[in-house]
């Protein structure tokens, strides 16, 4: 125990002997304390915790008894011991009352000797009784901090003390509930804790399992320890107790032997080899049923010989691996590829991979593994690799850009062509969205099609041929062909699209579509020339000789009447021939359609028509007057209404023909109908030359084309044709 000084409180109201007993105990070394009333003193042995109170029983405001009660019953002043003082109150009654509630009961007059002698006596029995509180106090907290349940047994078998954890273990609400209750309240019927309890009188019993009852009487599982304790007449005073709850252990252990139990039944039953082994090998301690099936030996082999799998396996492996099994299996590295030759002479591959068991110490004490049957993995590994090997040869020759894409169109693999064609290096496209190389206006539809998988329900679809304008790294466009097909694989959808560099192509089909309108403009020349030459040169010619003719006739003389009717005859051929001659070219080079326009050329070619063939024709034209359209237009459509007329005369035997242009929703619409035997289009194609139909036909077509338009013709024999034909125009063109 540490030295102190005692500190001691004196409440007196007589200050002689307030001042004698401290001058006396002063001279002892102790620290002293005074107070004149019984008010102050409670103040002061609150503020000051003395070990001592020296309190008189008469004071002037409350007696000593009452002070004396105060202090015994607040348990913070439960270390401070009183000694009643009185030299009035001296009787037996008196000290009898003292007694009850102080620590001593002094009656005055007394020397100092004996007031120190007194003192002294009070201070041991202060400090003897606060140290045993303290140690009861520690040994309690001690209780109730260890985590296990401690509980004070009767020799009755009833509970007389518990800690915190035995009144939480339980599920009481209070240590109350609990004390004075009889043990076998808290045991299942049949518990065998009554035996081992009548056998405790002088042994000990340690961790045992018993099932006690919590207060809603759900049972628990422990795990006891007990010990007799004895009185100090050596007499059984009881049983200490101290029990944990194992119920999470019991249930952890029941979850491992099930887990034990499961392993058991799926390593039993698993395809795959499970095997478990010492470190050198040379013990097998556990090996799969899978084994015989697998390497078509028996386990009971392999348990005498552990090392006889190893045996089996094909020379060209078996070094390589019988080195890996000795040095990286304990490692935790063994992951190796064998095969291995049956009994039967058949060949399987294996994959067998090992894990090292160490202990507690860390030390590595056992080696288990996986050996697998991975032949037809094998074989399908082997045809992959083919297939992959195969391409990428395609891949490495193709001419086309072939490009595989993932669901949100980032590039995920191309060949050696995509980057020619795109002038970009492998690093730089893969991880690039595709939607980069389509021109601005075309991706929100291209990324359509893309959200939708290229279902088809917006933008392209699977499997269609799209021709569209693509970007190059530069920028610069070019024409390409996509086709996209999906590869079936688990998950996300991907894609290979395949990008076809059609500029060439394009520029052929241009060329040919711009063709026909080449050989229409050097039809429109040559009739040119040819009129022109018709007009200044046959015509001339056709000119002089009629008037050779008609001098050589007149000066013929009378009788020579036979001479002048021939050549008279001769005149009307050459009359005919001027006509047919100036009709021909009026006909390749109308000159109505330069100085009238194209409604007074059509009003001429079908009055010409009528008069010509005898068919009524019925004229309408109802274009703007004012205005005339564009001589490239004018052109095109006299062109088109004079095939149509010279095919109804050459074939048609039409007695009327109607003829009608005019303006509809921004187009010009010209319709010729007749009533003649008319054909089957069928059997006449635009693109067929039979009997003079077809050209006139594609003539038209073309005719109609090369401004945009198009040209429909509907036909039925004995009922006659309908040609229709539209041309693009508004009043800008």
């Amino acid at each position: 125990m540490l030295n102190r000084t005692n500190s001691i409180l004196i409440v007196d109201d007589d200050e002689d002997i307030r001042t004698l007993f401290a001058d006396c105990l002063r001279t002892q070394g102790y620290e002293v304390k005074e107070a004149t009333g019984g008010l102050q003193g409670l103040d002061m042995v609150k503020r000051h915790l003395p070990d001592l109170v020296l309190l008189d029983v008469r004071l002037p405001d409350i007696n000593g008894l009452e002070v004396c009660k105060r202090i015994k019953g607040d348990p913070h002043l439960a270390d401070v011991f009183v000694a009643l003082c009185s030299g009035e109150a001296t009787d037996v009654d008196h000290k009898v009352d003292g007694l009850q509630v102080a620590d001593e009961y002094l009656v005055k007059p007394f020397g100092s000797r004996e007031l120190l002698a007194r003192v002294r006596t009070l201070l041991r029995l202060r400090d003897t009784t606060a140290a045993l509180r303290a140690s009861e106090e520690h040994y309690r907290r001690l209780i109730d901090i260890l985590p296990d349940a401690i509980c004070l047994i009767s020799p009755l078998g009833r509970l007389i003390s518990v800690n915190s954890q035995a009144v939480a273990m339980l599920g009481y609400d209070s240590a109350n509930e609990l004390l004075n209750k009889s043990v076998l309240e808290l045991i299942p019927a049949g518990e065998r804790i009554k035996a081992d309890i009548s056998i405790l009188k002088n042994r000990i019993i340690r961790n045992v399992e018993y099932t006690m009852l919590k207060k809603s009487g759900e049972p628990v599982n422990v795990e006891l320890s007990a010990t007799v304790t004895s009185d100090k007449a050596g007499q059984t005073a009881g049983l200490v107790c101290v029990a944990r709850d194992i119920t999470k252990r019991k249930q952890a252990e029941k979850v491992l032997r099930d887990s034990e139990e499961r392993f058991r039944q799926l390593a039993d039953n698993i395809r795959e080899v499970f095997w478990m082994t010492d470190v050198s090998k040379k013990e097998m301690i556990y090996v799969s049923p899978a084994y015989e099936e697998i390497w078509g030996r028996t386990v009971e082999e392999l348990y005498a010989s552990p090392r006889e799998w190893m045996h089996a396996i094909h020379v060209e492996d078996r070094q390589r691996i019988t080195d890996a099994a000795l040095t990286k299996q304990v490692s935790g590295k063994y992951d190796e590829v064998y095969r291995i030759l049956r009994p039967d002479g058949a060949i399987r591959w294996i994959q067998d991979r090992a894990f090292p068991i160490q202990d507690e110490s860390g030390k590595v004490y056992r080696v288990v593994g996986i050996a697998e049957d991975i032949t037809e993995r094998k074989q399908v590994w082997d045809a992959l690799r083919e297939n992959e090997a195969r391409k990428s040869a395609i891949m490495r020759v193709a001419l086309d850009a072939i490009i595989t894409i993932d669901h949100t169109g980032s590039i995920i693999e191309l060949n050696s062509a995509a980057e020619s064609i795109f002038t970009h290096s492998r690093h730089k496209l893969v991880g690039e969205n595709i939607i980069e190389i389509i021109p601005p206006s075309l991706r929100p539809w291209f990324q359509d099609g893309l959200t939708n998988h290229f279902s088809g329900e917006k933008g392209p679809a699977v499997g269609s041929r799209i021709e569209l304008p693509v970007l190059r790294a530069d920028k610069s466009r070019f024409y390409a062909e996509f086709t996209i097909t999906r590869i079936k694989l688990k998950g996300e959808p991907t894609f290979t699209v395949y990008i076809r560099d059609i500029t060439q192509r394009k520029r052929a089909e241009e060329e040919l579509r711009s063709l026909p309108q080449r050989i229409i403009k050097a039809q429109e020349v040559e009739r040119s020339r040819v009129a022109r030459e018709l007009h200044d040169g046959v015509n001339q010619i056709i000119a002089s000789v009629k008037m050779r003719i008609r001098n050589a006739q007149e000066s013929l003389p009378a009788f020579q009447a036979a001479t002048r009717e021939i050549l008279g005859r001769c005149n009307g051929l050459l009359v005919k021939a001027l006509e047919e001659n100036r009709r021909i070219a009026h006909n390749l080079h109308p000159a109505d359609l330069n100085n009238l326009g194209f409604s007074a050329a059509c009003q001429s070619l079908c009055k010409d028509f009528q008069s010509r063939t005898s068919v009524q024709v019925q004229c309408r034209i109802t274009l703007p007057a004012k205005n005339r359209l564009p001589p490239g237009i004018e052109l095109t459509l006299f062109r088109i209404v004079q095939e149509a007329i010279n095919n109804i005369e050459k074939y048609a035997h039409a007695k009327t023909t109607k003829l009608r242009i005019g303006l509809r929703n921004d187009s010009i619409q010209l319709k010729i109908q007749d009533d003649g035997r008319g054909f089957d289009p069928k059997k006449i194609s635009l693109n067929k030359k039979e009997k003079g139909h077809g050209l006139g036909l594609t003539n038209m077509r073309e005719r109609a084309l090369s401004l945009g338009g198009n040209c429909e013709i509907a036909s039925t024999l004995k009922k006659g044709t309908t040609i229709i034909v539209r041309i693009p125009y508004t009043n800008k063109v």
